[in-house]
């Protein structure tokens, strides 16, 4: 079995301000902006509920106490919404390190938040035990701060979380029907931001439902990270992912190529997989020759990878 892996960070924005009779802005300003700590329970919530749902209410109170991962909710709870003002989705592909990015920005409108604030969060329900991560404010500076909305004041709050593709090769060996391969494993199209079998996305996943659509045999070598597998393609005659185990942090996924597919004449080198939100390609060569993985309507070929992620070291 091979392991594949991403990480994940997340970033809030704090923007107070006032709305005329009509909802237009009059004024507006940036307060804040700062990283977050992804708790214990929000990296292990998206092997069962993905990672969009786990982010849509904003929990905003007045605790100081220093984040820690086993953190589940607000410290001093003030008030939380789900009223989204704007929702974007994109690659990040310009300069190192590469990832994909989910912004999303929920207004408490004026009152709903007043008072003199010290940390935020996001979950999934608007009270509980359901924080995907939590943060004090932060001055400028990166020291805790509190800021103050006034009671004809709204506050806009942006959640930022981004995936980050592995920027180095995974390599190694594995046996197939008694031969030794050496394997190559890397991202492929990680400039494309798509919740389809063509790119990497911050939205899907979860509920077990970590392979999406079928996985593709190749019968030439991988690309770049930003490209696919060259040569001829056949698709999987199936693909199915294994239940969630909780708090492991990690989804498999079964890929099976039956008696009437794959079945290329100079045999099998490459595959295509997606695992939830990430794409992979590898490359198999027998290390008795280099030879590629032997596939025809006498064989099934079943290939199964899994997908593990965790905080992002910033």
């Amino acid at each position: 079995m091979i392991n594949l892996s991403s990480t994940m960070s997340g970033r809030f924005t704090l923007v107070k301000g006032k709305c005329d009779a009509d909802g237009n802005t009059i004024t507006a300003e940036k307060v804040a902006e700062f990283d977050n700590i992804i708790t214990d329970q929000g990296l292990n919530r998206i092997g069962n509920n993905g990672i969009s749902g786990s982010t849509s209410y904003v929990h905003v109170g007045t605790g100081n106490t220093t984040p820690a991962a086993t953190d589940t909710g607000l410290v001093t709870f003030v008030a939380a919404s789900n009223t989204q003002q704007s929702l974007s989705e994109t690659a990040q592909t310009s300069t190192s390190p590469y990832y994909l990015s989910r912004a999303r920005t929920v207004r408490f409108g004026a009152g709903a938040a007043a008072g003199n604030l010290a940390e935020v969060g996001v979950g999934w329900a608007a009270s509980g035990t359901v924080l995907f991560s939590r943060a004090l404010i932060l001055d400028g500076g990166g020291s805790p701060t509190a800021i103050t909305v006034l009671s004809d004041e709204y506050l806009d709050v942006t959640y930022e979380l981004r995936i980050y593709p592995p920027a180095a090769d995974a390599t190694g060996t594995i046996t197939l029907d008694g031969v030794v391969y050496d394997y190559t494993a890397r991202p492929s199209e990680r400039d494309v931001y798509s919740n389809s079998f063509s790119g990497w996305d911050v939205s899907s996943a979860g509920n077990g439902s970590f392979g999406i659509d079928t996985a593709i045999a190749y019968d030439g070598i991988i690309g770049a990270q930003t490209a696919s597998p060259a040569g001829s393609v056949d698709s999987s005659s199936s693909s199915a992912s294994e239940t969630y185990s909780d708090s492991s942090l990690q989804a498999a996924v079964t890929s099976t190529w039956g008696l009437n597919d794959g079945n290329f004449a100079g045999g099998v080198r490459s595959l295509r997989i997606k695992t939830g939100w990430a794409l992979w390609q590898l490359e198999f060569a027998a290390q008795s020759g280099g030879g590629t993985i032997p596939k025809d309507n006498t064989k099934t070929l079943s290939f199964t990878v899994t997908h593990s992620w965790a905080r992002k070291t910033l």
